[in-house]
């Protein structure tokens, strides 16, 4: 594999492998690989990227959009608290920069008919270090939760659709509850 040393090669390049093989777990290891080549990339991840995010209530941003609406991140994941069970409405492919990550896949076990319920169930924990990659699939697959590990967890994320595009279903496994809100 060529090396991916900005975006737009790397954007061309993983969009040209879900058009030639589909979004499927073949692509999103390929996928993974170019990420890690990213990850090293100084001038992409800098410091100065990392304490923007660091010192402000944001916790992704976004670094870049592909041609066919694919769509990288750059998320910080704190240490104090998981992020709330959510999706995104799409695929995705992470890969952790710094940090460590814990990463859980939840599926839902209803069949989503009583608005405002949800019944979950833990699927996949992994916990990541730097250079890990893990993915999701499309939805209803696409459910999920993060936490750093004794430290805020940094991660890029590859999307197979820009996730700020859709509202976001955020899941309260205990209580059984599920409400849609506007991606943040």
């Amino acid at each position: 594999m060529e090396p991916v040393a900005d975006l737009e090669r790397f954007f061309d390049a993983a969009e040209q492998l879900v058009v030639e093989r589909g979004p499927r777990p073949a692509t999103f290891a390929r996928i993974g690989d170019l990420l890690r080549i990213l990850a090293a990339d100084q001038a992409l991840i800098d410091q100065t990227r990392l304490d923007a995010l660091h010192h402000s209530s944001a916790q992704a941003t976004i670094l870049g959009r592909g041609q066919k609406g694919s769509t990288l991140m750059l998320g910080r994941f704190l240490a104090e608290a998981p992020t709330p069970v959510h999706n995104h409405n799409s695929w995705g492919v992470l890969c952790v920069i710094r940090g460590r990550d814990r990463h859980i896949r939840w599926a839902r076990q209803d069949d989503g008919a009583r608005p405002g319920q949800a019944q979950l169930r833990i699927i996949e924990t992994r916990e990541l270090d730097p250079g890990d990659v893990a993915w999701f699939p499309d939805p209803p697959g696409d459910i999920h939760s993060q936490q750093g590990i004794g430290e805020a967890a940094w991660e890029l994320v590859y999307f197979g659709r820009d996730p700020m595009a859709l509202p976001r279903l955020y899941f309260d496994p205990e209580s059984g509850r599920v409400e849609e809100r506007a991606a943040v």
